[in-house]
């Protein structure tokens, strides 16, 4: 199952980047002094959708979008990172605009199209558990936002009722805890990865989330970095089902001041 939330132009990220984003900082914290350190992460997540959409009146339908092809797929979508860090503490700010239009083959002679808007929000606070000069290891706990609207068209001719819509709006918060490790490797280069779980029936059945990936340091105040992700979400509400899973890679820019 992959969902579509975070998509973006690759020319509108790096030109302008779940929940926990990619680490708006690959380096580590006693890289530099314990005043408050501040990061900003612009990343074109080139990911693709699978998973069960359903809307009231409309059976939950499998939609596939692989990776490859979301940019045939993409009317639109925005997406950064934003982490200001002091000491042990850190607080990590991610918003992803997406609007996607796709078409599958529930049955046979049939086409069903499915469009959906969704703007993705998460806060998050961190607390370093270990650090050392090339490491860092964070406890994460924080909130994922979901706002979606979701329009289906189902079209059978052979049927006697050839036409059918529907449409579907929820909005919906998760909690989530969770870790971050990022490992410097020399002067440039640099890994992270993290991992976070939610839902715990509070709005989703289940939230997660995994990213790992490597950063290269091109000057002293910018990164850029190549990470893969997966994010996976279970809603269920009335006759709305959100139920899919969202991998791919992710290209980013970060800029540190």
């Amino acid at each position: 199952m992959k969902s579509p939330w975070m998509l973006l132009a690759l020319t509108t990220a790096l030109h302008a980047g779940e929940p926990v984003a990619p680490p708006a900082q690959t380096y580590t914290s006693h890289e530099v002094s314990s005043g408050w350190e501040f990061s900003l992460a612009l990343y074109a997540p080139l990911m693709g959708l699978e998973g069960d959409i359903g809307v009231a009146g409309f059976a939950p339908n499998h939609v596939d979008i692989p990776f490859d092809d979301i940019l045939d797929n993409l009317d639109g979508g925005l997406s950064g990172a934003f982490e200001a860090r002091k000491d042990r503490w850190s607080i990590t700010a991610d918003a992803i605009w997406l609007k996607i239009s796709a078409s599958a083959n529930p049955i046979a002679d049939s086409y069903l199209r499915v469009s959906q808007e969704q703007i993705m929000a998460s806060l998050s606070v961190g607390y370093e558990i270990y650090g050392d000069e090339s490491t860092t290891i964070d406890l994460l706990a924080g909130a994922a936002l979901n706002s979606l609207d979701v329009d289906m068209d189902l079209f059978t001719p052979n049927l006697p009722v050839t036409t059918r819509s529907g449409s579907g709006s929820q909005e919906w918060i998760d909690p989530f805890v969770g870790l971050r490790i990022r490992q410097q490797l020399g002067d440039r280069w640099s890994i992270y990865a993290s991992g976070v779980y939610g839902g715990f029936d509070v709005s989703s059945d289940e939230y997660w989330q995994v990213l790992g990936g490597i950063g290269y340091r091109l000057t002293e105040n910018t990164t850029i970095a190549l990470a893969y992700r997966i994010i996976a979400v279970d809603y269920q509400q009335g006759g709305f089902v959100y139920d899919t899973e969202t991998s791919g890679p992710n290209i980013g820019l970060i800029i540190r001041f």
